[in-house]
């Protein structure tokens, strides 16, 4: 009985629009807005990106469920696979981006984690799961369509997760520090009139996130997949 409602729970949705908002995380507004917004970047790039937002995974795998809806939905142009989906799992509290294989080399594990950490969870952590969809939703279109002003600093800027900057600036700091002392222990030994010492910590971390609003062209009525594949790229992360 429950093995049955798990998978009637998990059947991949109808790709109903650019926006399948099945968790009702959205307003009408907000639904309209990034409709129209995602419609233009395929106008203009000929990519297509998807939003999902779903109620519960019922016990499945989020990386499980976002390439079977990859597969069955087939989003980008066939031979360039130019297409991507955010997927929301409200219950859960975890979200993904999939990305099609010809936008693995711009929508790279690492910025799909930096729009995840960075710019969306800081939204849902504070219940606005509008403006954390549009602002992810923005830096995808960004990075895709290569317009640096719609990419925050903090996906653009950073190369490492922001959890392992810290840390690794430390030992580097650390090591550098003991380098010091290293060479002070031997010229004061040599000329124990003269001190070296200099310390290596200095100012603290920043970051920020950008903002702005959707440009938006008129919607149309159907939509569909052009053919593209996805091998599974892109990443998951939670709130």
């Amino acid at each position: 009985m429950m093995t049955a409602f798990r998978l009637a729970a998990l059947d991949v949705p109808p790709l109903t629009g650019r926006v399948v908002d099945n968790a009702s995380l959205l307003s009408s507004s907000e639904k309209e807005e990034l409709s129209s917004y995602l419609e233009s970047l395929e106008d203009t790039t000929g990519a297509q990106i998807v939003v999902l937002t779903v109620a519960t995974l019922a016990g499945d795998s989020l990386e499980s469920f976002g390439i079977r809806v990859a597969d069955e939905w087939k989003l980008g142009r066939k031979g360039e696979d130019d297409g991507a989906i955010l997927i929301v799992a409200l219950a859960e509290r975890k979200m993904r981006i999939e990305v099609g294989y010809g936008l693995e080399d711009k929508l790279t594990d690492m910025k799909c984690g930096l729009i995840i950490r960075n710019v969306i969870a800081p939204y849902f952590q504070n219940g606005d799961y509008g403006g954390g969809i549009s602002a992810g939703v923005k830096n995808m279109v960004g990075i895709v369509a290569g317009d640096e002003e719609l990419v925050s600093k903090r996906v653009a800027d950073e190369t490492l997760p922001t959890d392992v900057i810290p840390i690794a600036a430390f030992i580097v700091f650390f090591l550098i520090n003991v380098l010091f002392a290293m060479i002070s222990a031997r010229y004061n030994r040599r000329y124990p009139s003269s001190r070296i010492y200099r310390s290596a910590f200095g100012s603290g971390f920043s970051s920020s996130s950008s903002g702005g609003g959707f440009s938006s062209g008129g919607s149309s009525g159907g939509f569909s997949g052009g053919g593209g594949g996805f091998g599974g790229g892109g990443a998951s992360g939670g709130w």
